[in-house]
């Protein structure tokens, strides 16, 4: 699918919408700003409403959940629980034993307009996703679209193995996914072949970490190969571009396949276009 989706001409493309729109996203919303700032954090946002539309949220579930991914450790969920709980996205039944856990309107609403944008960027690729994206207000259509891929992303865990070093670099580390998104946003090209204009100062006051922290990501990067610095700026090189065109291609792969499922399953939300989703989902 991955291999059918780079010949489309529109991936380009598509790919530097996935990252614009991720940047905005947290440029708009500080609480789901917060929850893409790394890969943890991310899967447990996903793994929240996955639990809370397939049997409910406890700890317990969160934990075996986000061990399927292959990405988090489980003993990190109690604490990306407690950070949903502070931003207000979770909120405990009272009385729940074990504790149980829902979501609230906040976090409905800005997940909603995260898949949005997820959907928007797919839509460059194959139009009929845009029929998705408008049934989004409909709670049924946002939950099967997150079950969906919650079970793609885990399905595809064992994927992520080939690039566990850019993973620990990047994915693992706080902003450093939306370093990355930074990045390929700036580019004029995907995946990016010339150089691109940086600075450690600018990255560091964009995403509020410290100028060390982006230093230290970009040193590692350096040192293991996936980019080079320049004056003025850093230049991808070829591991460095391929890691970026599997990550992101891998991305688009899941929000078109999940996609089609959605409207299979749901007529109501435009089901006689799923047909137009033709990359082998």
């Amino acid at each position: 699918m991955r291999d059918e989706l780079r010949r489309r001409p529109q991936y380009a493309a598509a790919a530097r919408r996935l990252a614009a729109n991720m940047l905005r996203d947290a440029d708009e919303d500080a609480a789901l700003g917060d929850m893409l700032r790394d890969a943890g954090r991310t899967v447990a946002a996903l793994s929240a409403i996955y639990l809370d539309a397939s049997g409910g949220l406890t700890l317990s579930r969160l934990k075996t959940f986000i061990a399927g991914f292959g990405l988090v450790s489980p003993g990190r969920a109690r604490a990306l629980l407690s950070l949903m709980l502070h931003l207000g996205y979770v909120r405990r039944h009272p009385g729940s034993r074990p504790a149980r856990y829902g979501l609230t309107p906040q976090f409905l609403a800005s997940y909603a307009r995260h898949e949005a944008s997820l959907l928007d960027a797919a839509a460059i690729v194959e139009p009929a996703v845009r029929r998705v994206q408008r049934g989004l207000a409909e709670p049924a259509v946002l939950r099967r679209l997150v079950v969906e891929q919650g079970d793609a992303f885990v399905a595809g865990s064992g994927q992520t193995r080939a690039f566990d070093g850019w993973y620990r670099i990047f994915m693992h580390r706080l902003a450093g996914i939306q370093v990355l998104h930074g990045l390929v946003a700036a580019a004029d090209s995907f995946p990016p072949l010339g150089a691109i204009p940086f600075t450690s100062a600018d990255m560091a006051r964009r995403f509020q970490v410290s100028r060390v922290h982006v230093s230290r990501m970009i040193h590692d990067a350096a040192a293991g190969g996936f980019l080079v610095r320049e004056a003025g700026g850093v230049r991808f090189t070829a591991a460095g571009r391929e890691a970026l065109d599997w990550l992101y291609a891998s991305r688009l792969c899941i929000h078109l396949a999940c996609a089609a499922r959605t409207l299979q399953a749901h007529p109501e939300a435009g089901g006689q276009e799923a047909a137009a989703l033709a990359l082998s989902v």
